[in-house]
């Protein structure tokens, strides 16, 4: 029997799930149909809401595009999904007025069937003297039974009446709307989706939107003003970025902050090195970035004249693609940055609250970032994450200048101690006025008792003195305590019950070789094998247990420097080997008397950061790390070839919760490490490579295990 062949048979419904399903909802609609107007060279679009829940309610889009003719409705609108918008985009074909088109897939015209039941379209070209005029009932298109080619939609030519003889455009009258109750809630959304659709730096070239209300409740008529506030040349922190196809960004950073010193810095920062890691050959192509952040604290919002509701309803960011507006990136909730966790991660980071963002990308230089066929933002392939990771090191990069600004006038802080040394010396004040005044009383009783209080006034500097010490004490063991406490906890409890459990299962494993074949080959090996990994797991544990063990604390004792290292790198065996680093040590070893998890912790978290830094660097670079030991002053150089610190953060990166790490950065691992030291009276600093001999070109920290009295 021969083969037989079949076409698909579209069902009429077709239209109603491609209008309901791929368009969210009246507000995603009316965007799409303004994206219709764009692509149709318009540079007016007029949005008119009558009657707003009542029976005869509608909604009017008006534009002065270039209309349709009869090759175009009938062969482009009336036939969905022709490609022709992706063929223009592709052959670079643009329109009169410069554009590439917006749309592409040939499905956003059914965004009038979301938002209502009846459509009726008027649309004119220059050339003609006649409106071409259509009438649809989408609720035709419901039929479960009828096949779309049996539907039919009626249109005629008649003499224009709703334009010129020398204009063209097209009007979209939807009526019977689907919903029969429109909120305030619906109608600001609406104004502000409007009013964000543009963006307020680059925009769409002479293309403006406005909107109107006619018989509707008055509590509407408020969001008929599509205008921004100033709100954006009040952002407390500004940062404006030029971002290459390599990642480069050429920046522009400005603060204004009622109570810190205004800065303003430019220069360059490559973000594929900064924060998140990016895998791969960037592909995603260059684009502008406008960020804005604000402060949170009320006083300072009020002193720069800045409305909180209003930084509530622009807060996000957002993403134009040639100066429109793609959803539903910085829509209110939306934080698809992931900013919000990132500042549970690291205190005081930028959250999705506190920034309006606009990024601006363009359909030749961005062109593998497509829309998704539903309109609800970017397909998720290789080049959007690599996007989205560069965005997020943009506002890391942000987070991180805010830092170095400095207040206007420094506070004056009264530590406790001082306090109670003011208190102190008052006390030794009035006493001392009182052996003053008792001294000339000719008692002898009462000069017995002056001389005690003399005595008294002699041991208050003592006093002073111990009470500072006690204070200072304090404070640094409460310092961290909160900084190290939970980690330490948590670290300790898991070594703990690892190393039980390890020792279990070898204890296990030897029982069980009293009741298997060694004998067989096969299981000999497997059995090996497992006794091989225990053994791999206990030594890791071994080398780990100093450095969590906090129940009490460990003793000091003497340490040979070159064990701590070696014992250090196999702690970090696996991570150099996953990214191909060669680690050279250098010199002769010395001794060094302190906790040996402490010793440990300094060499860890710095080969750790090099780790880190040098994994993102291409497998073609040379990663290494070169740690050299100079037993003549005590001190040792740990050095690599990564990317190395930016100039202006060499003064901050010892403070805590600074980081140039993404996601997985806390600002802690430096800070610890000097704190560590410092308890000694020891140090570590950054130093440069031409300064020392054998440095490498990256970063390179001194440790210094002396004190300035040695």
């Amino acid at each position: 029997m021969a083969k037989q062949k079949k076409s698909f048979v579209p069902k009429a419904r077709l239209i109603q799930i491609l209008g309901e399903y791929l368009i969210k909802d009246a507000t995603v609609g009316l965007l799409e149909l303004i994206k219709n107007s764009y692509d149709a060279d318009a540079t007016v679009v007029s949005i008119e809401i009558y009657r707003l829940n009542q029976k005869d309610a509608k909604i009017i889009i008006r534009d002065n595009g270039s209309g349709m003719d009869d090759d175009t409705f009938l062969n482009k609108w009336m036939n969905p999904a022709t490609g022709h918008k992706e063929k223009q985009k592709e052959n670079r074909k643009r329109t009169e007025l410069g554009r590439l088109p917006l749309g592409e897939k040939g499905v956003g015209r059914f965004a009038t069937q979301q938002i209502g039941n009846h459509l009726k379209m008027i649309s004119k070209v220059k050339t003609s003297q006649k409106e071409l005029v259509a009438d649809i009932n989408w609720k035709l298109f419901e039929d479960h039974e009828k096949n779309l080619s049996e539907v039919e939609v009626e249109y005629i030519y008649e003499s224009a009446t709703e334009f010129k003889s020398n204009e063209s455009g097209t009007i979209l009258e939807i009526s019977d709307l689907k919903s029969k109750r429109w909120t305030e809630a619906d109608i600001k959304r609406v104004s502000n989706a409007l009013k964000r659709m543009k963006s307020p730096f680059k925009g769409a070239n002479d293309f403006e939107v406005t909107l109107q209300f006619f018989e509707c409740p008055p509590e509407f008529e408020k969001y008929a003003d599509l205008e921004l506030t100033d709100i954006l040349d009040k952002a407390h922190y500004k940062l404006f970025g030029l971002v290459d196809n390599n990642g480069v960004m050429q920046f522009e950073y400005d603060s204004n902050v009622p109570d810190i010193e205004n800065s303003h810095r430019e220069g360059e920062i490559n973000l594929t090195l900064f924060g998140k890691k990016i895998e791969g050959r960037l592909s995603c192509g260059g684009f502008i970035i406008n960020l804005h952040h604000y402060s949170k604290d009320a006083k300072l919002l009020q002193k720069s004249g800045i409305h909180k509701k209003d930084i509530e309803e622009l807060s996000g960011v957002s993403v134009y693609r040639d100066g429109i507006r793609i959803l539903p990136y910085g829509e209110s909730g939306n934080d698809w940055l992931k900013l919000d966790n990132q500042r549970i991660q690291e205190t005081g980071f930028i959250g999705n609250d506190t920034i309006i963002g606009m990024v601006e990308i363009n359909q030749v230089e961005n062109f593998a970032l497509k829309d998704k066929t539903n309109r609800e933002g970017l397909i998720e392939n290789e080049e959007y994450h690599q996007f989205e990771k560069l965005i997020f090191n943009a506002v890391k990069f942000l987070n991180n200048e805010k830092k170095l600004d400095k207040p206007k006038k420094p506070k004056k802080v009264i530590k406790p101690e001082i306090e109670v040394a003011k208190k102190i010396d008052d006390m030794k004040a009035v006493i001392s006025d009182v052996v003053s005044t008792v001294s000339k009383i000719p008692d002898e009783r009462v000069q017995k008792s002056a001389e005690e209080l003399r005595k008294a006034e002699l041991q208050f500097d003592e006093i002073k003195n111990q009470v500072a010490q006690t204070v200072e004490e304090f404070e640094t063991t409460n310092k961290q305590l909160l900084n190290l406490a939970g980690t330490g906890l948590a670290a300790e409890r898991f070594t703990h019950e690892f190393a039980r459990l390890v020792s279990g299962a070898n204890a296990s494993l030897e029982r069980l070789k009293k009741q298997i074949d060694l004998a067989n080959a096969k299981v000999k090996k497997e059995v090996d094998t497992i006794g091989g990994v225990l053994e791999a797991l206990r030594n890791d544990i071994r080398l780990l247990g100093p450095m969590f063990y906090i129940k009490r604390v460990a003793k000091e004792k003497e340490l040979n420097i070159r064990q701590i290292i070696d014992n250090t790198l196999l702690l970090q065996e696996n991570a150099l080997k996953k990214e191909g680093i060669d680690v050279a040590v250098e010199g002769e070893t010395f001794t060094v008397t302190m906790r040996e998890g402490s010793c440990m912790q300094v060499f860890n978290n710095l080969i750790d950061n090099s780790v880190y830094w040098l994994s993102r660097k291409s497998e073609n670079d040379d990663k290494k790390i070169k740690i050299i030991l100079d037993h003549k002053t005590n001190s040792i150089f740990v050095s690599d070839s990564g990317p190395g610190v930016i100039s202006r953060y060499r003064d901050k990166i010892f403070e805590p919760f600074f980081s140039m790490k993404g996601e997985d950065g806390r600002g802690l691992g430096l800070y610890i490490i000097k704190e560590i030291l410092q308890e000694k009276n020891w140090d570590v600093i950054l130093v440069n490579q031409e300064d020392f001999t054998g440095l490498l070109k990256g970063a390179s920290f001194k440790i210094i295990f002396t004190s300035g009295k040695d």
